[in-house]
């Protein structure tokens, strides 16, 4: 391991500093385009407002069900890596990574890993490839849950084909792939990177390539959507619009696809964003949507602050890391999850 202090980790912790910098830039940008659009219908949305007790439950149950399926997730797709993770570190894990995603470089899942690998003897190549898997197989059932709802209700058949066809073939050529591959390729080349690189590809070729893992994933991450979208549907409630639930699949999909594809901390803006593409196209304003949206991140939050900071205070005491190390690791492991 390279001692963070020396002058080959410098340049690598400089750049992550830029990149925080562009980040917290970008996120400023972000939410001030999202409360710009917010702010032109300002009076519409007061008219309409009304999220009561009733609804704030329903959407914390939802959001706390999530954090409970996300640890459910984890720990299977930890024991594919033969590492053994109680279901209480993996909720407490989910939490702590939602929580801190709103900060630059990915400082919860870099975090994760760590923790994952000190902890729970997981390495970090095997991280990096169940945190891709986990994002290939959750963009997939979103975009394929969104396809179907637009075909069910004869909308837009272009962007519904689109979205049932393009990852349903990207995540068949990948079980192909899983299936076929030459396993250890890179196992013993000479630069460290290339060997990392190796393994990470590896165990993503596991998870495409284990049929029932597969299927579980399918089940689990379909059940995230549909929590994620009774969320939403009720979060239109909450504006007073009862939208039906394919509906609110759709807008939600295309929140979680522009959240995914974020790079910004926590997404903000994009998956308010997606959240409005995704209403126009089932024909909700999309202002609405994305008001929406901003109404499922606000009670969400509530909890993260509730549940995911005093859950990251526990994991980062208990096993000594500092969140510090979240910008370090790239220099000091040669390669670390994204």
């Amino acid at each position: 391991m390279t001692d963070p202090a020396d002058a080959d980790g410098i340049r690598p912790r400089h750049r992550i500093g830029i990149a925080a910098i562009v980040q917290w830039l970008s996120v400023i940008a972000s939410v001030a385009f999202v409360g710009w659009i917010l702010a032109t219908q300002a009076e519409e949305l007061r008219a309409v407002f009304t999220l009561d007790l009733r609804l704030f439950a329903l959407i914390s149950v939802s959001a706390i069900a999530t954090f409970v399926t996300n640890g459910v997730e984890l720990q299977v797709l930890a024991r594919r890596f033969d590492s053994h993770v109680p279901y209480r570190d993996t909720v407490l894990l989910g939490l702590m990574v939602s929580a801190l995603n709103y900060l630059p470089m990915k400082a919860g899942t870099v975090i994760n890993g760590l923790i994952m690998r000190s902890r729970h003897g997981v390495r970090l190549a095997d991280f990096a490839a169940l945190t891709a898997g986990s994002t290939v197989i959750h963009l997939w059932v979103g975009a394929v849950s969104a396809g179907a709802f637009l075909l069910a209700e004869t909308r837009e058949p272009g962007l519904a084909w689109s979205l049932v066809l393009v990852p349903t073939l990207m995540v068949g050529a990948l079980v192909i792939w899983g299936r076929l591959r030459d396993e250890g390729r890179y196992a013993e080349h000479g630069k460290r990177m290339v060997r990392l690189l190796g393994r990470a590809v590896d165990g993503m070729g596991e998870i495409f390539g284990d049929g029932r893992l597969l299927l579980v994933e399918v089940a689990i991450n379909f059940a995230l959507v549909m929590l994620a979208s009774m969320r939403m549907a009720l979060a239109f409630e909450a504006l007073s619009l009862a939208v039906p639930f394919g509906s609110a699949v759709v807008a939600t999909a295309l929140s979680i696809i522009a959240a995914r594809l974020s790079v910004i901390p926590g997404a903000l803006g994009f998956k308010e964003g997606g959240a409005a593409v995704g209403s126009g196209a089932v024909g909700i304003a999309p202002g609405v949507g994305l008001a929406a949206s901003v109404i499922d991140r606000a009670v969400t939050l509530v909890w993260l602050l509730l549940l995911g900071v005093p859950a990251t205070y526990y994991l980062l005491r208990v096993t000594g890391i500092h969140l510090s190390l979240s910008g370090r690791v790239v220099s000091s492991e040669g390669g670390g999850p994204q």
